[in-house]
């Protein structure tokens, strides 16, 4: 257990990691006050706690010199981890996360989830030798999370776990599920209905900045081979999302005709320019923003970029006159290059595709989900700025697929009323491509859902996949 910021924070933990056996530790205790009130007094008490015992667990290598060679082979459980959240039971922990109407502030889950996984690779990568030191831990991506239950809605007690779930020569997969938590703040194994499933990766990197190799997981049951083979899977994807990515390939003929189709189009009234949807904002990166490494925590980013992408999405949404936007997926978080305290940051949002897009350019539209033209696409790039050279980079990307449902709707009722959304016409070749790419996106979001059903699934109107 873990009593720190917020006062009253009560978190708990349950790993089958020998080193994270639960500990009670004191609010008086000096190391740990001094260290949150260093690191994590701007995070939420999940994330502040998940980095204290983080702390604690590497303090045993504090010292080592010599590099890893041994490789220890690991079975998923070993790493597998859990955390309860009351954020419905317990007042404090309510406080800190309710978002304006009534559900949980997504952005903060993001950093939580950004948080757990990083502890998770950690005890996956950890060789249990005090003379060794240990490996820094990067966030490649965070590779997808798939809502199958409108959790910005109401406030439930949650339950994280998670465990490695796929590992290559150095680089991890941690898969992960936010459920809900049985018993309130005692159920660290019960888990009721799932709300979220997704998967982050992280790279295991020496003083250079170049891949190490890691401890390679044996998956020892049938679902751990299971999610291993699910895990190659993804593998294999993330290196063909590459080899096709819009930045350095050409879309397909038939991609092409589409946009073709698009662009040439007379202009209607349901369909507004790309570029009217943008919303930008400038952040300067303080230190109060950092994680343990010194550079600014990806999980901040995660939930800045959120927020600025629902600002977007509500824009939006009320073109026609009414709507309320729910996300039900994030895909494709990259961190191309870590952002340093004292960057200038732009955030620039826009929403790149939609459902009407694709029932315009449709063979069949009959053939599709029927409450399709209620979902989006919205895209988040980040910059660093060089306010001296006048130049920028780009950091991150964001993709966020949502909803746009009915803002009457009775809360709890579901499934959720659909409100169709205008079209989206790109207006140059640059535009064209964040269209392709986001009908990509959006489309693969769609599959996922037809697979793991729930609320979502339902209203758009997803036809649920076969399971073998």
């Amino acid at each position: 257990e873990y009593h720190g910021t917020p006062d009253k924070m009560l978190l708990r933990f349950r790993s089958a990691a020998p080193l994270l056996r639960p500990r009670t530790l004191s609010r008086t205790d000096d190391a740990v006050r001094n260290m949150s009130g260093r690191i994590s007094r701007n995070r939420t008490g999940t994330t502040a706690a998940l980095w204290n015992k983080r702390f604690e667990m590497e303090q045993y290598k504090k010292g080592a010199t010599k590099p890893q060679e041994k490789l220890v082979e690991k079975p998923p459980s070993a790493s597998h981890m859990s955390i309860a959240l009351p954020v419905s039971s317990d007042a404090d922990i309510h406080d800190q996360y309710a978002n304006f109407r009534g559900g949980i502030q997504f952005g903060k889950l993001l950093e939580d989830i950004d948080a757990f996984a990083g502890n998770i690779a950690f005890l996956h990568c950890d060789d249990g030798n005090p003379e060794t030191k240990q490996h820094r831990l990067v966030t490649a991506s965070v590779d997808r999370l798939d809502l199958s239950f409108p959790i910005t809605l109401g406030l439930e007690d949650l339950l994280l776990t998670g465990s490695a779930g796929w590992a290559g020569r150095s680089s991890v997969q941690i898969d992960l599920q936010v459920s809900q938590a049985l018993c309130g703040t005692n159920a660290t194994t019960a888990a009721g209905k799932d709300f979220l499933h997704g998967s982050v990766v992280f790279v295991a990197v020496n003083d250079e900045n170049k891949g190490v190799p890691i401890n390679p997981l044996i998956p020892a049951t049938v679902k751990e081979k299971a999610m291993f083979k699910a895990g190659e899977a993804m593998n294999l994807r993330r290196k063909m999302a590459r080899k096709t990515n819009l930045n350095s390939a050409a879309p397909t003929e038939e991609e092409i005709a589409r946009l073709h189709k698009m662009m040439m189009a007379p202009p209607t009234a349901n369909h507004v320019p790309l570029s009217s949807t943008t919303l930008d904002s400038v952040r300067l990166m303080q230190p109060q923003q950092r994680n343990r490494a010194g550079k600014i925590f990806g999980g901040y980013l995660m939930h800045k970029a959120y927020e600025l992408a629902f600002a977007t999405a509500s824009k939006f949404s009320v073109i026609q006159g009414w709507g309320a936007p729910t996300v039900f997926a994030v895909d494709d978080v990259s961190f191309a290059k870590p952002v340093s305290i004292g960057d200038v940051i732009t955030f620039t949002s826009t929403v790149v595709y939609t459902g009407a897009d694709e029932l315009r350019g449709a063979q069949a539209p009959g053939a599709l989900p029927p409450h399709l033209s209620s979902l989006f696409q919205v895209r988040v790039g980040t910059k660093i700025v060089d306010l001296k050279a006048g130049t920028s980079a780009l950091s991150n990307e964001f993709h966020f697929s949502f909803f746009n449902r009915s803002p009457t709707q009775v809360a709890g009722q579901f499934p959720l009323q659909a409100v169709p959304v205008v079209g989206i016409v790109p207006h140059s070749y640059r535009e064209g491509m964040l269209w392709v790419d986001g009908r990509r996106r959006m489309l693969q979001a769609l599959d996922i859902q037809a697979e793991v059903g729930g609320v979502f699934a339902e209203s758009i109107g997803c036809t649920p996949t076969p399971k073998p």
